[in-house]
């Protein structure tokens, strides 16, 4: 009897172990996202955007590293040597020369430099280290938009798969409906078993796209893991999001914005201003040159460090120095020749960039209109077809429609309802890329 409970209440639990361990991910958690935190975790995860701004304080660093030019320029030196004599009598005719066996000596030097005009070489170099820093932290203003937006449709991604989903479910819960209904018909003889067939052969078609969604749903939790640096196993939920389906401005009003915000026209501009202080430095190599200096020595010959008075010298200088290279007025030429070919160059850039942030900031208002306009498309083709299908399910009751019409008015009212949650995030999708080409998108997290 004892063998018999054990059978009993064992063999359900271990059943339960063996169901779980084939089932993957049947512990996973789940988190539920919005979409600000969606794009705030990507902000402070994505490996890019940490190497961009390494790059800005490399340039900050280098700013630096500019100014510390101008300071003063120092040294000091100190030598100590020892001789020995192994021959020290020296005797050239009348000359007898004895030296010591040995002899020590100190010598130090210590010296202080200031330049006082090179051309305003330093003042450049630091105005133009400091362009390339604001430059640096454009890059990064960049890399958060793509960033956003990236993470942007991810999440849309996710929601659009999660709604039709749902969908599917109640299409599921309809189909069920009607096959119950068509199994009653054939018992009594008003349906053929070729019906009932063919309401369920729908029925597994449903179920395909069931499984086809929640594969896709998989790979886009899995991507979004990775980019907001979360367990790969983990399950993402979309939190019910305020769709974008608001009347855009006029197309001058988002080209406007476009030019003013572009951190790549920021970037041109930045760019041109670092030529005019190539081209300044260049001229300033030109120019005589005035440094000052101040300097003290000490030279003893003897035995101790510290020497009695009036055993060694000490001499201190103080000195200006002009000089004048005017090697440069010629040598210079063609690099200043280099530098405005290379402002020209930028020059043609801004026009180049000008042109694409046209067609870009064009497009994306054109598709965000067109979005709107499927949306509403839409709302007009539910509305039909939920008649349609109305109309379709009492004819079916009263048998005088055929089993086509019902299935196919059925699949056409929950395709509908399918169109317009894709096309509605689709649309929240084109709002986001509207005010990324217009340089806005970054005010999302604000």
């Amino acid at each position: 009897m004892k063998t018999l409970i054990n059978k009993i209440l064992w063999k359900p639990l271990l059943l339960c172990i063996a169901t779980s361990m084939s089932i993957p991910g049947i512990y996973a958690q789940t988190r539920l996202l919005t979409l600000n935190q969606t794009v705030e975790m990507a902000l402070s995860n994505s490996n890019a955007l940490k190497l961009k701004r390494t790059s800005v304080d490399l340039a900050i660093n280098k700013y630096h590293q500019a100014k510390d030019q101008s300071l003063p320029t120092g040294s000091v030196s100190g030598t100590f040597s020892h001789t020995e004599n192994i021959a020290n009598h020296i005797k050239l005719g009348s000359l007898d020369w004895i030296l010591p066996k040995r002899a020590e000596s100190y010598v130090g030097n210590a010296s202080l430099n200031e330049t006082i005009f090179n051309g305003f070489k330093l003042k450049y170099a630091r105005q133009s280290t400091l362009l390339l820093s604001e430059i640096a932290k454009t890059n990064v203003t960049l890399t958060e938009d793509e960033v956003i937006y990236t993470a942007v449709q991810m999440y849309f991604e996710l929601y659009k798969i999660s709604q039709s989903q749902k969908i599917v479910q109640q299409n599921l819960a309809a189909v069920d409906t009607l096959i119950q209904q068509a199994e009653q018909f054939y018992r009594h003889g008003i349906v053929t078993k070729n019906d009932v067939l063919r309401f369920k052969l729908q029925r597994s078609g449903i179920e395909i796209t069931a499984s086809d969604l929640e594969a896709n749903r998989k790979i886009v939790c899995y991507n979004m893991n990775v980019l907001l640096g979360l367990p790969d196993n983990l399950d993402l939920q979309t939190d019910s999001v305020l769709l974008k389906e608001e009347t855009p401005f006029s197309l001058e009003e988002y080209l406007n914005m476009a030019f003013s915000q572009r951190k790549e026209l920021e970037q041109n501009t930045l760019q041109s201003k670092v030529h005019d202080f190539s081209f300044k430095t260049l001229k300033a190599d030109e120019l005589p040159k005035l440094s000052v200096g101040t300097g003290i020595g000490y030279n003893h010959a003897g035995s101790t460090f510290i020497p009695s008075n009036g055993t060694f010298i000490a001499p201190f200088s103080l000195g200006a120095t002009v000089s004048w290279d005017f090697s440069t007025l010629w040598m210079n030429k063609n690099k200043l020749s280099e530098v405005e070919i290379n402002k020209k160059h930028t020059s043609i850039e801004k026009n180049i960039w000008t042109d694409k942030i046209r067609t870009e900031v064009n497009q994306a208002y054109q598709l965000y209109v067109r979005s709107l306009n499927k949306v509403n498309l839409l709302h007009s083709s539910i509305e039909e077809a939920t008649e349609n299908d109305r109309m379709q399910a009492d004819r079916y009751k009263n048998n005088v429609t055929t089993v086509t019409d019902r299935i196919d008015a059925d699949a056409k009212l929950y395709q509908a309802l399918t169109d317009l949650e894709i096309a509605r995030a689709e649309a929240s999708v084109a709002w986001y890329n509207l005010l990324k080409v217009s340089g806005k998108i970054s005010t999302i997290t604000q």
